[in-house]
């Protein structure tokens, strides 16, 4: 038989079904007759093992360190948010304080409103006791009780040397507030109030001789009701409650006009004291305090010009 013919011969057998079987057949018996019988049925392998997936030790370490830098990064900008809306919420305290500061003086025949009054406290006031403080005084122009205090400063105070600890917020002290019998300003004669303070955040300083005010430091739980300028002499050094950068470095304040903003504690110009005008002269401002009564423009915390 040559090749063309079994060619076609293999061709016939394999596309007839029933031929195809048996030779498959054929085969299978011929192969088994020299298989191992114990070969004979398929042997089943066991199944491969899948790995469970994880983090190697390295990668882990890679995860960790990634997570710890977005922290450092978004932990800052999260904290500065935090302060801001404090901020902001202290601001609002302070323009309700220096609105009702006006409202207390229309009420009052144009009298600025005194640190205390040397009366009995009101039932249910902030501060009881035999003296009448000015947060009680203003406390019907302010609503609620939360008014008085700076959010970034929480709980009462212990009493402090001028009086019952505060909350962060303080009035001025003696120039922009009526004292006793000796200082019975009318407010409408305060020049510029704009520019005057009687409201700023206000703490007890830890560095009272550094001249620069936006260096000071504050001690915490140690605010008092009231704020020191210069002029009250030899207290402005024994009792250092001053305005503080709490905010941001920066400091609140409630301006004589009604209005609230946020600045550098140097730009209320505690620093230039004593000064001169702009004509050259010493200027140590009010007569009653002991001064000449000349006085520096830059002087945001004094009654005069």
């Amino acid at each position: 038989m040559n090749g063309t013919t079994a060619n076609f011969l293999a061709t016939r057998l394999w596309l007839n079904p029933a031929a195809r079987k048996l030779s498959g057949q054929v085969g299978f018996q011929r192969e088994s007759k020299f298989m191992n019988p114990s070969l004979r049925h398929p042997v089943r392998l066991p199944p491969t093992r899948r790995c469970r997936g994880g983090f190697t030790l390295i990668e882990l370490l890679v995860v960790i360190a990634i997570i710890a830098i977005l922290a450092s990064m978004l932990l800052p900008a999260l904290s500065k948010a935090k302060d801001r809306a404090k901020s902001i919420n202290c601001i609002n305290n302070l323009r309700q304080m220096a609105l009702g500061y006006k409202l207390y003086s229309d009420d009052n025949k144009d009298d600025m409103v005194t640190l205390y009054l040397y009366e009995p406290a009101p039932p249910g006031a902030f501060y009881p006791g035999t003296v009448t403080w000015w947060v009680d005084l203003l406390r019907p122009y302010l609503q609620g009780t939360n008014i008085i205090t700076c959010p970034s400063v929480w709980g009462n105070q212990p009493f402090g040397v001028g009086g019952p600890g505060g909350l962060g917020v303080a009035l001025n002290h003696p120039e922009l507030s009526a004292w006793a019998t000796a200082w019975r300003p009318k407010l409408a004669t305060l020049k510029s109030p704009a520019r005057k303070l009687p409201f700023v955040d206000s703490g007890l300083i830890g560095n009272p001789r550094d001249r620069d005010p936006d260096a000071w430091v504050e001690v915490r739980h140690q605010q008092a009701l009231y704020w020191r300028v210069p002029a009250n002499t030899g207290y402005y050094e024994d009792d250092p409650q001053r305005p503080v950068g709490r905010h941001l470095k920066r400091c609140n304040a409630g301006f004589a006009d009604g209005h609230a903003e946020s600045m550098k504690v140097s730009a209320i110009g505690l620093q230039f004291y004593p000064s001169r005008t702009a004509s050259g002269q010493v200027a140590t401002g009010l007569s009653w305090l002991g001064g000449n009564g000349l006085f520096d423009e830059r002087w945001m915390w004094s009654w005069g010009p």
